[in-house]
Parts: C-alpha cells; structure tokens; sequence
C-alpha cells in the first residue's frame, strides 16, 4: 500500500510506525475524486465578482475596472488548485499501483488536461496574456510562460493523433514480445537461443557488472559472448527491434511536427520548438552538442567488459544524515534557517525527520525526509510548491541511509538542490516559481546548488568516488546522450535542414566504430517523440551549470549569489542573471567557447586525479 505521505496531514505521517504506514488505506481513490470534481476556470465569471466586490454589493450595475495586478491575482487563485492536483498526482505516478489506481489517475490527468486547454482557449486569457507583456518584471516573466503554453497549445483532434502516435512507441518498446533470434550458431552461448530486451546492468553501488549467472538479457549475453562481432551484431539488432511496428507512428509524428512548423512559419520543427530557446536555433544547438562530442572509443557492445576490467573506486560510507546535517549548516551560509520539528530519540538514527525552512526569516516551507535501507535511490520530490502570498512549500526526500558511490552522492546533492530551490523561489505565481524563462534554463538554478553541495559537502569527492571505471560509465552515460540528442534533432528537421546527415559519423566520433544503420537509433528510446529537439536541454544546463559554479566560486556575496540565481525575487530574465554573475559576453556562441575551456581544464585536473590514484 502507498505512504500516507499525503493522505490528509503530512505531520501525522512523520509520528507514525513504519507497520502503520504501509497498513493505512491508499489515498489514490480520494485524489482522483477531488481532481474530478476540478470546475472549468471561467475568467470572465471571475473578473465579473471580482469588481462588484470592489464596489461592495453583487447587483452593482457599474462595477470598477480591474488593475492588471488584481487579473494576475485571480488567475492565480483560480488555477493553484489544477496545478497542486497535478503535483500531487506525478508524486503518486511514481509508486506501485494497482490497475484501478492508475487508470484514476490518467482520468484525473485527461480532466487536467481539458480544464488547461479551456482556459487557453478563453479570450480572457490571451487578452491577459498579451497586458502583463507591457506590466512590471514580474508580470513580464508571467506573460512569456502563457505565451509559452499557447505556443504549444494544439488543436484537440491534432493532440489527439499525437498522443495516440506517442501512446504507440512506447508500447512498441515496452512490449515483452520482442526477443531476438540468434541464427549464426557462433553467436550463440552454450543452452541459450532467444535473448530478450535488457540494458547494460552495472551495480549502483560499485558500477561493475553485475555478476549474475545469463539470464537471457541482452546486458547479459554482451558480458558473456567473447566475440566482438556477435557482441555487435546483438547489439545493433536490438536498437532497431521496434523499427518495423513504431515506424508508421514515427512517420506520423514527423508529419505532426511539420505541419505545426509550416503553420507557423518555420522550416521545420526543430526551428519552432528551437525559437524560444536560449540557443535559439538548431545551428547554435549543433554548435553546443559538437562541443561536448568527446572520443571515448568503446563502443555500447564492449562497454560491460570493458568496464570489468578496470579499476572501482572504494569510497567511504557516510552517514546520509551526519551529511545533510553539514549540508543545512553549509547553506545558513545563503541565510537559509532549517528548523526540527520533531524530538530527536537519543541513542538511535531518526528514520524520519521534519523541518520547517526560513530564508532570511521568511518562511518557505517544510522538508519531510524519510531514511530507509529500501530506497534505492536518492530523491525527492514536490509535494506543494510554494507561492509568496498564496501558499507555503512542502517537498519530500527519501534518503538513503548511507552513501557509499559517487552515484549516491551525485543524487543526494541532487535532491537537495532541488528541494530547496522549488522552497526559495521567489515569485507571486506558481508558474514562475516551477518554470523558467526558456525551458533550456529551467534546472539551472538547482543544478547549480547541487554542484556548490557535493564540493562543499565531499571536498576529496574525486580521490574517493572515482576512478578509471567510474569516469569511463560517466563519460559513456554523457556521450550516449549527446549522440542521442543529434538522432532527436536529426528526427525534427526536414532531408534539407538536416544539421546531422550523417549519424554513423556522429556515432564514430563518440564510440570509435562506425554503425552503418545508426538511424535505427531513432526506434530505441521514447525520448525523441517526448522531447523532440529539447532532448539537449539536459546536457547544455548541466554544462551552464558548471561554468556558472566554477565563475562564481570565490564570490564572497553568497547569500547575494543565492537571491541572484535561485531566489530571483527580481524576475530577472536569463540573461540579466548570467550578465551579473558570469560577466559579459553571455550570448550562447561565447557561452559554448567558456564551456569549451571549462572542459578543458576539467581533463586536465582529471587525468591528475587519477595519474594520483595509480
């Protein structure tokens, strides 16, 4: 059964036995009720009450006009609901749920999706829209998220068909139906003749493969077969596995995309999504993604044996909670406050913790942690934004109780970073606070954060956590998403526009082995046709991120720091934060140049590194 994380208080949870926790009744079914009783947003009802309160009686026949503050108000207060329903329901998305609880949930997502596309489709709102474009900072950034959903705003028989095509691909990837036939008796191993759908399954503690006997898995059969040929061959088969059922709905997207982008005036669909972008157009994204093109000659079907055959780092364990202990003194430095809320039990580790945050005695909200040895992994997650003036944060962490690899830690900082970024952000809107400007730059201020823990919190993080087999995974993870981003730009762009006609090159420069029908690529990962063009955004934030810690890291103004990149009380764009902080030139051409010497340098002090540890 679910957590009662979120049943009706979230403090009860905190005092309750783990026995009682897991017993209490899911609380699926009650969310799904409240999201299905949502009313349509109707603004022209509500801007109509609105005045004739002013004037202190409903039947007035003269009722005032409104400010363009006090229609940002109602607007706000009119949608908080819709957008607590829908965190609430991508926190539940990630647990075990019965069939009946999921498909509560997608009609609770369907009916959020409607009300949206009303209220989009309502003059009012454009109207409102295209106002706060000429009000203050705040209502500036306001206006470019609308215009941003009305961007992607599509016509109901068109998203129908693309969600159809979307629903299709992942189907066409999920199903347990694909296997592969080995008809070259050389490839085969001894007793195995079908091999089903699996990945290269390192260990999250050590990062080496995992030493299970073959169990016909994919990851399995390349740590086993000593032939290169087959190892490719399997390989390179089964990313075109569902090339044959998801190539029509592929086709049909493409035709989706192009036909938005003719509409509107673009090229083709890279161009649009592109246009209001930081790197705005597919040239400046080619430009970035060439940036980050390193060779690393392994190639996905040797990666496993390769990794086997190089040296683990064997870092320390630490206490998860002595170290987030560290951490919330480090960020007193931000004028950041973190106050317990619960006794601590002398003698014993607290499996669960809650703490009210402050940022310069405001208060942004509460932190629920919970430590248990079944969490896999280090996250978290919102469990209500905060909104200056409307509502206050609440963010859940579910922690590991020890860290022990480099992966632990990246995702511990991770978490934390995130968690108190979604508290501090400063804005009057929600959409403010959960979006950014560009969506290129949306995680920038977390990731930042969490680049300021891990070296603040882990300042031996290298000499510990890595060494040749954990930059090799770390390289490989980066370059698979590099050359993944070119297939998905490639996909969004017309044989004319074409910024990468060649992908077996691309896929050389990476891996050091040509792969002759590297477009089959475009069949094995459903991101292409979720995140189209964007699929870059996490890398060139990542590599922003980076560039803005290592400028900023001797800044004696921290708390200053902190107001500036994740506070943003100013509403100030883009690239009034990064001209403050980085210095101009801070156009994306000089962007990537900085970032091109930032890795640079970052070899260097690597190869260093791990020069020390042999």
């Amino acid at each position: 059964m679910l957590k009662t994380t979120l049943t009706t208080s979230l403090l009860s949870f905190c005092l309750l036995s783990t026995a009682a926790v897991y017993a209490a009744p899911s609380p699926v079914p009650l969310l799904v009720e409240q999201c299905l009783r949502l009313p349509s947003i109707d603004l022209t009802s509500a801007f109509a009450i609105l005045k004739a309160r002013k004037v202190g009686t409903l039947a007035s026949e003269t009722p005032q006009e409104l400010s363009l503050a006090e229609q940002a108000l109602v607007l706000e207060q009119q949608t908080i609901g819709l957008n607590n329903v829908n965190d609430r329901l991508k926190y539940y998305r990630g647990f075990n749920l019965s069939a009946e609880e999921r498909q509560g949930l997608l009609q609770c997502q369907l009916h959020l999706a409607d009300t949206l596309s009303q209220l989009l489709n309502q003059t009012k709102f454009r109207q409102l829209s295209d106002a706060l474009s000429q009000g203050n900072s705040e209502q500036i950034l306001l206006s470019s998220q609308f215009k941003s959903l009305l961007d992607q705003h599509w016509e109901l028989s068109d998203k129908a068909k693309l969600h159809t095509a979307q629903a299709s691909i992942r189907r066409g990837l999920a199903s347990q139906q694909l296997s592969l036939d080995i008809q070259n008796v050389q490839c085969r191993l001894p007793s195995e003749t079908r091999y089903s759908t699996g990945e290269i399954d390192l260990d999250e503690q050590t990062n080496e493969p995992k030493s299970e006997s073959f169990s016909g898995t994919i990851a399995h059969y390349l740590l086993k077969q000593t032939d290169p040929q087959c190892r490719q061959t399997v390989w390179q088969a089964y990313q075109g596995r569902a090339s044959e059922y998801n190539q029509t709905a592929l086709r049909r997207i493409a035709a989706l995309w192009q036909e938005a982008a003719t509409a509107a005036g673009f090229n083709d669909y890279a161009s649009l999504r592109l246009n209001t972008q930081q790197l705005s157009s597919p040239a400046l994204v080619k430009a970035f993604l060439d940036s980050q093109t390193e060779a690393i000659n392994v190639a996905p079907w040797d990666l496993g044996r390769h990794l086997a055959t190089l040296d683990t780092a064997n870092g320390p364990r630490l206490s998860t909670q002595a170290i987030l202990t560290q951490g919330f003194a480090y960020l007193a430095t931000f004028g950041l406050e973190f106050e317990p809320l619960l006794p601590q039990q002398q003698g014993s580790l607290p499996t669960q913790q809650m703490v009210r945050v402050y940022h310069q005695q405001r208060l942004l909200g509460e932190l629920y942690i919970s430590f248990d040895e079944t969490h896999h992994r280090n996250t978290q997650q919102t469990l209500r934004q905060s909104v200056i003036g409307q509502q206050f944060g609440q963010q859940a962490l579910d922690l590991k109780p020890q860290l022990g690899s480099y992966k632990d830690i990246e995702q511990f900082t991770q978490a934390i970073a995130k968690a108190i970024t979604a508290l501090a952000r400063g804005s009057h809107f929600y959409l403010n606070n959960t979006l950014a400007p560009t969506m290129d730059s949306n995680h920038l201020p977390s990731l930042w954060l969490a680049e300021v823990l891990r070296h603040q919190l882990f300042p031996q993080f290298a000499e510990h956590y890595l060494n040749e087999r954990e930059y090799l995974a770390k390289a490989y993870e980066k370059q698979l998403k590099v050359f993944r981003a070119k297939v998905a730009l490639h996909f969004s762009q017309t044989f004319s526009t074409q910024s990468y006609p060649d992908l077996s090159a691309e896929f050389e420069k990476s891996f050091g082995q040509r792969w002759l029908q590297s477009s089959h690529y475009q069949y094995s990962f459903n991101a292409i046709v979720n995140e189209g063009p964007l699929y870059y955004q996490s890398l060139w934030q990542s590599a922003l991120a980076q560039l803005v810690y290592q400028t900023t890291l001797r800044t004696q103004d921290k708390p200053g720091l902190f107001q500036l990149i994740v506070v943003n009380e100013d509403a100030l764009t883009l690239s009034g934060q990064l001209s403050a902080c980085l210095g101009d030139p801070i156009d994306p051409a000089s962007l990537i140049q900085r970032m091109t010497r930032a890795i640079g340098e970052g070899k260097t002090k690597r190869n260093k590194s791990v020069f020390c540890q042999r």
